[in-house]
């Protein structure tokens, strides 16, 4: 029974890597962008601000979406939208682009990371609960080291590294596709869309538990 399971615990932990590592991409291209831009670092802070904000927001009114939704079309859904944030970047020519593509990112990441952490306990909640503690570091540390090398070594750094991210991203919603989908629909919508705040217990998260996809790159 755990040979099977582990298999099923891969793509929603790689799921949580990229959209984590996605969303610490920009991070060191800051300050490529203000030098072409030509924006302060006030700027720069609200960018980081938006973001932190509409993630948070995201996760707590969506949070729980899926388990009325379910799973494979809320991933299916949020894999769209991370997609054209990541086309929103690459062809990005002003800080209004910057903005948009960082909202998009926070409703699809909040969205993803607490469906995709219920997931990952659906399969199996003791390897699931661990992958949601180690996976979001995982993520934005990969990610910003990626986009960093990219930026110094590589050509067309504010193009490359999305492009890498939606071959990524198309990879990973085809898997979503071909899975069968884990858990039944339950009625109550409009109420799971009602923000919910709790201490879960130890153990008992159904998000990655880190501060760092919250915090934001």
């Amino acid at each position: 029974m755990k040979i099977v399971r582990r298999p099923g615990l891969l793509l929603p932990a790689s799921m949580i890597v990229s959209f984590l590592a996605s969303s610490s991409t920009p991070t060191p291209l800051y300050a490529t962008y203000a030098n072409q831009w030509h924006f302060s670092p006030i700027t720069t802070t609200t960018v980081f601000g938006t973001y932190a904000v509409i993630v948070l927001a995201a996760l707590l009114v969506l949070g729980r979406a899926s388990d009325h939704l379910g799973r494979k079309p809320v991933l299916l859904g949020t894999l769209a939208l991370q997609i054209v944030a990541m086309i929103v970047f690459s062809e990005a020519d002003g800080i209004g682009a910057l903005f948009a593509g960082r909202i998009l990112q926070g409703v699809t990441t909040g969205s993803a990371l607490g469906t995709l952490g219920a997931a990952m306990l659906d399969i199996d909640h003791e390897r699931g609960t661990r992958a949601n503690a180690v996976a979001p570091g995982l993520g934005s540390g990969i990610g910003a080291l990626a986009s960093g090398l990219i930026v110094q070594y590589l050509p067309a750094p504010t193009r490359l590294v999305y492009v890498v991210f939606i071959g990524v991203f198309v990879v990973q919603a085809l898997g979503v596709a071909l899975r069968p989908e884990p858990t039944g629909r339950r009625p109550g919508l409009r109420a799971a869309l009602v923000p919910e705040l709790s201490v879960p217990r130890p153990g008992e998260s159904a998000t990655p538990e880190s501060s760092d996809w919250a915090s934001g790159p």
